[in-house]
């Protein structure tokens, strides 16, 4: 019986080595886990990530014995997190960071403040100029340890092709992705209807590529009349997309922005296929609507501070049992897309505002940018956490590449201590994107030189037309 046990295990390693050989792609070794899956606590193991560029494996300790892969990486002193995620980014506006530092998002219901000047900077631009902007954008996430990204995209007008120029930048950037389609200002529903058909049959060929996580469409309901909300609407369910609402967001004129809200209700647009971003000047009848559907509400921490919008009461949204995920906005109003300082940002106003430690924890904001993201926007089957089936979307924290000093908590030394000079590696599906601070698979200097050179065009057209 005992010869047959060692015959029986012997057989079994042989198998699993020749299996690992062929189907693994990556073996994580001695890394300190920190995996966000719900009660879980950190600790050092492996992970194994297969040819599909999914968790084959995770656990604690050193992995079986015969187990290989393509490549192994020794991750011993380094902590490894799910890649960030991003539920609410603009990545276009890369190309318009530092304007107008004197204004709120925009004066309700006039466009003036921030957007007024974003939308003057971008006035000229082409379709073709939207890929550049868009790529940078992803690049400059990626390079921050974003894996996957909420994308508003734009489009200028009905008759050039902007949204699959933006698409095509989401898939060569390589950071994982959800597309949310936005008709042009000023378009008929037939207009928006045909261009949105373009991009669905675009978007079909390109459903099985493992980076596209889903399509979505994001109107702006403080900018159209309850008619073309109304069209939204109908395309949204039409095509069953998911969608994002900017909804609450500018400090003027609170009152009459929450009486907006009585459109969504009509419309039947509250449940999980629906978020809110930013979600700041709420009340009891809005936030209660809100839990009691399962819509979730996506927080901007640095974009709110930067522009006055004021601070998002997460407690109560947390005790009403509301959704949170966490987006670093647009470059252009946030001007960093930087995780880190996102959630200190964030973790700081709420203990500033109630003057209490204990209200907000680091593990909980850092969950709300990896797992609760993942949540609200309906993709947490695929990432938001490293678990066995899910994308091997990680990062790789290098406490020591600026000294973070002994490591005691390693949820407190991410969120407290730690920024984008800390990360040593990004990897999305397994595949290695950025190597500490440098992109593999990608020119960011080129890149770059696109979009300064598209953005110069631009703003030499406009102060020609002056």
């Amino acid at each position: 019986m005992c010869f047959l046990r060692q015959f029986i295990t012997l057989i079994s390693l042989t198998l699993l080595s020749f299996y690992a050989v062929a189907a693994n792609k990556l073996l994580i070794e001695n890394a300190m886990l920190l995996t966000m899956k719900p009660g879980e606590a950190p600790f050092v193991g492996f992970m194994l990530i297969n040819s599909e560029g999914k968790i084959a494996a995770i656990a604690k300790g050193m992995p079986p014995l015969g187990t290989q892969a393509e490549k192994t990486y020794d991750a011993k002193g380094k902590i490894v997190l799910p890649g960030f995620i991003s539920a609410h980014s603009h990545l276009s506006e890369s190309a318009f960071r530092g304007l107008a530092t004197d204004q709120y998002v925009y004066n309700y219901p006039s466009i003036e403040g921030w957007v007024g000047s974003l939308f003057a900077h971008e006035s000229g631009a082409k379709a073709e100029d939207y890929y550049w902007f868009t790529l940078q954008g992803a690049l400059d996430h990626l390079v921050h340890g974003i894996t996957s990204v909420y994308n508003f995209t734009v489009n200028k007008n009905a008759k050039e092709d902007f949204a699959t120029n933006q698409w095509q930048a989401e898939l060569d950037s390589g950071i994982r992705f959800i597309h949310s389609f936005e008709p042009a200002e000023g378009s008929s529903l037939q207009e928006r209807r045909a261009n949105l058909e373009t991009l669905l049959t675009r978007a079909q060929k390109d459903s099985a590529k493992p980076t596209v996580l889903k399509l979505a469409y994001s109107g702006w309901l403080f900018r159209n009349s309850p008619q073309i909300f109304q069209w939204d609407v109908s395309l949204i369910k039409q095509h069953h997309l998911y969608s994002e609402i900017h909804f609450l967001e500018s400090p003027v004129n609170k009152s009459l922005q929450q009486e907006a809200f009585k459109y969504i209700v009509s419309e039947k647009m509250l449940g999980s296929s629906v978020s809110f971003g930013h979600f700041i000047h709420t009340n009891q009848t809005i936030l209660e609507a809100v839990a009691k559907s399962g819509s979730g509400m996506v927080w901007n921490p640095l974009s709110n501070g930067r522009l006055a919008s004021g601070i998002v009461d997460i407690p109560t949204y947390q005790k009403m049992g509301i959704p949170i995920g966490m987006g670093v906005d647009g470059a252009g109003s946030a001007d960093l897309p930087d995780p880190f300082e996102n959630m200190r940002t964030g973790l700081y106003f709420i203990r500033a505002k109630y003057e209490d430690a204990n209200l907000l924890q680091p593990k909980d904001v850092l969950s709300f940018h990896t797992l609760g993201s993942a949540k609200v926007l309906g993709i947490a089957d695929k990432v938001g956490s490293l678990e066995q089936g899910k994308f091997a979307d990680f990062i790789v924290i290098d406490t020591s590449l600026v000294e973070r000093g002994p490591l005691r908590d390693p949820y407190a030394a991410v969120v407290l201590s730690c920024n984008a000079m800390n990360i040593s590696r990004v990897y999305v599906g397994g595949e290695l994107l950025v190597d500490t601070y440098r992109l593999q698979k990608n020119d960011m200097h080129r890149v770059s030189e696109e979009v300064n050179q598209r953005v110069a065009r631009l703003e030499k057209a406009q102060h020609s037309a002056m």
